[in-house]
């Protein structure tokens, strides 16, 4: 496996047990819809979330890429949306359908950047 990505997967890791704490229920992880892929969908109450993960090691919170956010970008973001609609379609899920970034920051170590290493950022694409 390329460091690159261990670093995704690290990633997701802390996003999947953030939502847990949240109250989100992990539905599925790197769901697969030909081509198209969502990093984590869960569920709580009210939303269906389809959550698009990024992880940088950098204690800054950016680096000469530019943001984890930056990552997605209107191609990807399109790829997401049309991700989250298979499986809206496929599964035909009760709730409030939302897609959200997750940015997680690792240290040079590859660890958590304390609390502020996590970054959600709701409703971050639309249709």
């Amino acid at each position: 496996m390329s460091e690159k990505k261990k670093l995704g997967t690290v990633g997701e890791d802390i996003a999947a047990e953030y939502l847990q704490n949240l109250g989100f229920k992990i539905l599925c992880r790197n769901y697969r819809a030909g081509h198209l892929e969502t990093d984590i969908i869960c569920e709580d109450e009210k939303y269906i979330l389809f959550v698009e993960v990024k992880t940088r090691t950098d204690a800054g919170h950016a680096t000469r890429f530019g943001s984890a956010r930056d990552a997605v970008d209107t191609r990807k973001k399109q790829r997401i949306l049309d991700c989250a609609k298979e499986y809206i379609y496929k599964n035909k899920p009760k709730k409030k359908p939302r897609i959200d970034v997750i940015e997680v920051y690792l240290d040079e170590r590859g660890e958590l950047i304390s609390e502020r290493g996590i970054r959600h950022i709701k409703n971050a694409v639309t249709a």
